[in-house]
């Protein structure tokens, strides 16, 4: 005669062994270490995409700007090639510039900008670039607020470097009146690169290094994304 299983034993049927489990968590656990740093890769891949994307839309909002006013965004007595730093330092000069490209308007808030008196002007309300609250800081970032984000900085390299040809001799990084510490991006991908030395003579350069770490300071030309 056949014997019927009771419920318990259709329990103890259905159910998985200690060994089982075992096997199938080792197996999630190979799986996780496989694809984690392949994870990893593609999120730092989109945002070096992203960086590259600001960089360039930042470069043809200045130059667009030039063609529009016949003058580089920079503070009126400006005389020698303009650099804004990548650093808090800088955080005030790429306010003012950011605002000025986005049409007088904060792109972190939205509001209305008021143009510092030797500030550069945008008297036609233009918006050369199109900035979003995500992609400046906030208030809360002392000294850097609407300042472009660095979407993989490097150490203190929190936002982006923009050289500007506002001594208009047609190049950056030329002396006598140049921006004289432009990266040369012309040497070796594997290697150290000089800090200086860099030239442009497409008027506007932007630079930004997005390692994705914050404890290096090896200075890799393949660290970067630039517009020259």
């Amino acid at each position: 005669m056949k014997r019927l299983l009771t419920p318990s034993r259709l329990i103890k049927k259905a159910g998985f062994t200690l060994i089982e489990l075992l096997v199938v968590m080792g197996i999630i656990a190979i799986l996780a270490a496989v694809l984690f740093p392949a994870g990893a890769a593609a999120i730092n891949a989109a945002k070096r995409a992203k960086a590259n994307a600001t960089a360039s839309n930042i470069q043809t909002a200045v130059l667009a700007y030039n063609t529009e006013y016949s003058i580089y965004p920079v503070p009126t007595s400006t005389t020698t090639d303009t650099l804004i730093l990548d650093t808090t330092s800088g955080g005030a000069a790429w306010a003012t510039l950011d605002c000025v490209l986005c049409g007088n308007i904060e792109p972190s808030n939205g509001m209305a900008y008021t143009v510092p008196a030797a500030g550069p002007t945008n008297t036609r309300g233009i918006a050369f670039l199109n900035l979003k609250s995500s992609d400046v800081y906030g208030a809360s970032a002392a000294g850097t607020q609407d300042s472009p984000k660095n979407p993989l900085p490097s150490g203190t390299s929190i936002s982006f470097n923009i050289a500007m040809d506002s001594d208009y001799d047609g190049v950056l990084g030329v002396a006598p009146s140049s921006v004289l510490t432009m990266p040369n991006f012309s040497t070796s991908t594997t290697g150290d690169m000089v800090l200086s030395g860099g030239t442009s003579t497409a008027g506007v350069a932007v630079w930004a290094n997005c390692n994705g770490n914050t404890t290096t300071t090896t200075q890799n030309p393949a660290f970067y994304v630039h517009t020259y």
